[in-house]
């Protein structure tokens, strides 16, 4: 409902998030279940309108999110805590509705979008563990977070990361991005990676972690990562990691979302890159 949007229309942004494990992705695909595709269907049994939503970017398969930002045009007048409860009560158990925004006519959640930020779960033990499955990549050998944030450091700022994408995408779009900020710490077995940025090439966090992690079991200098940028070419960094550990964590925008009217307050519970055990 982009397009000839009335004075009756309201433009709704919602806060989703999901467990990717049994989903193909965001975007609707035929004959597919998409994260997409259930939130449309629970819309339409709450609202009684055929309305397509917009997302703040896709997520692949099996992909989480934990704050997938998305919005919507609808003349209903119900609402926002109405909105959530209603559409948790019809979602299935894999995706809730954690907040709901009203935005101004204008808002985007994809264009609009300033910051984005991941994290990537690695459970780092020569055993691995059931809990994990689908969660977090396992890596058995032992990992060196220091070493680790000395390759990360030299992956801050604007560059061309066609390294850092599928070969195909990076004839097509520009690959031009900029990383604002890498944190990566130890919790017992699981090695966080947080990582942020303006935006993302498809794949682009997945490959980051595959190569640092490959580096690392090499024992290669930290400086080689400047030259894996520096030669634009995918078959120079290293594998893909997997997708189940990644998650989408939060959405920027300028002005923010919480200063919006709101079905709940976005307070306390709010969690920074910097301030994570």
């Amino acid at each position: 409902m982009e397009e000839g949007r009335g004075a009756d229309h309201r433009r709704i942004a919602i806060e989703v998030q999901y467990d990717g494990t049994h989903f193909n992705g965001w975007q609707i695909q035929n004959g597919r279940r998409t994260v997409q595709e259930e939130i449309e269907k629970a819309i339409r049994v709450l609202l009684k309108e055929r309305i397509r939503i917009v997302a703040s970017g896709r997520t692949d398969t099996g992909v989480h999110a934990i704050g997938q930002i998305a919005h919507f045009d609808t003349v209903s007048t119900i609402g926002l805590q109405r909105i959530c409860i209603g559409l948790n009560g019809i979602l299935p158990r894999d995706i809730s509705i954690r907040n709901a925004y009203h935005v101004h006519a204008d808002f985007h959640a994809r264009f609009g979008a300033v910051r984005r930020s991941y994290r990537y779960l690695i459970y780092n033990h020569p055993s691995r563990t059931p809990f994990m499955q689908y969660r977090a990549m396992w890596v058995h050998e032992k990992l060196d977070v220091g070493y680790l944030r000395r390759v990360a450091a030299l992956l801050i700022g604007e560059n061309d990361f066609s390294s850092f994408c599928k070969k195909r995408e990076s004839f097509k779009v520009k690959t031009v991005r900029r990383i604002t900020e890498i944190n990566i710490r130890r919790h017992h077995d699981l090695v966080k990676v947080d990582i942020a940025g303006n935006a993302f090439l498809h794949n682009m966090v997945r490959i980051i972690v595959g190569t640092m992690i490959d580096m690392n079991k090499a024992e290669e200098s930290p400086e080689r990562i400047l030259d894996v940028i520096a030669r634009r070419d995918r078959v120079f960094s290293g594998k893909t990691a997997p997708p189940y550990g990644l998650y989408l964590m939060k959405v920027m925008y300028d002005p923010d979302l919480t200063s919006m009217d709101a079905a709940f307050f976005r307070g306390m519970e709010e969690e920074g890159m910097g301030n994570n055990g």
